[in-house]
């Protein structure tokens, strides 16, 4: 059965979060040696959550409508946020001498991908037809007219065939709100950290005319994603100049008998 996530778009997925993460608290500060929180905390709930993500990346890679998502993928997701999360709160807790860089490598993460998980319903594709003209008619993967705030114009566009006819490489140069832009097949235009702009196809009016056809992919939590990123390099930076046996010797000072050593630590 596949769920529909569009219908957590902004703000109901913020609301999720925000109950969400105010449960994972609650858990931890109120029933710390209940089963549950001490398995979310275990080894095994780590490399569960290490198999999980291989799993998910190789169902994501193949799912044909991004609209929609397995119950299964959501579920695997939401038990891997949380054992992450739950794994901060010990180690703030616990990690006396790493703390903040212990904090600042597991929060990056959990930031980079929760921000694919929770902002996935935001992310929004439309589709294009770029003229020599300006133009800013664009439509939903489903046809819908959604106009952009800025105008596309085609300025030259180039295509190589092959010795059979058929076409190899092509390429256009687009003026994307007043500002010129060179697209090629996977070489998108990054007009904000948040939207890319892809050269998908090409086509001919009636007039014999050549046009474009682009691809404008939104993605409102791609910050979050470069945050997390950042924050899991510095983090993982500063614990390695810490030094490998004074920050074994600090991680094990957790004491969770088979309680959560965290993702990182799991991986030595």
């Amino acid at each position: 059965m596949e769920v529909p996530i569009d219908i957590f778009r902004f703000p109901l997925n913020i609301l999720v979060v925000i109950l969400w993460l105010a449960l994972v608290g609650t858990m931890y500060r109120s029933w710390r040696h209940s089963a549950v929180v001490r398995f979310m905390l275990s080894r095994q709930a780590t490399w569960l959550s290490l198999a999980l993500m291989a799993i998910i990346g190789i169902a994501l890679g193949l799912e044909r409508d991004p609209s929609t998502t397995a119950w299964p993928v959501i579920v695997s997701l939401f038990f891997v946020l949380s054992h992450l999360c739950f794994v901060i709160l010990r180690g703030w807790r616990n990690a006396k001498g790493i703390r903040w860089r212990f904090c600042l490598t597991h929060v990056g993460l959990l930031m980079a991908l929760g921000s694919g998980f929770w902002g996935a319903p935001d992310r929004e594709q439309l589709r294009m037809a770029v003229h020599r003209y300006p133009c800013n008619e664009a439509y939903t993967m489903g046809g819908e007219l959604k106009p952009t705030p800025y105008s596309m114009e085609l300025w030259s566009f180039c295509m190589k065939h092959s010795n059979n006819g058929a076409p190899t490489h092509y390429e256009a140069e687009i003026m994307v709100d007043g500002k010129k832009a060179m697209l090629m097949v996977n070489h998108p235009y990054n007009r904000t950290l948040a939207e890319k702009i892809y050269l998908v196809s090409f086509g001919k009016t009636l007039m014999g005319e050549s046009y474009a056809v682009v691809e404008i992919v939104k993605e409102p939590w791609q910050w979050m994603t470069a945050t997390g990123i950042i924050m899991l390099i510095v983090g993982a930076v500063l614990l390695f100049i810490q030094g490998p046996r004074k920050t074994e010797k600090l991680v094990e000072s957790l004491k969770f008998n088979d309680d959560c050593f965290s993702l990182m630590s799991e991986g030595k």
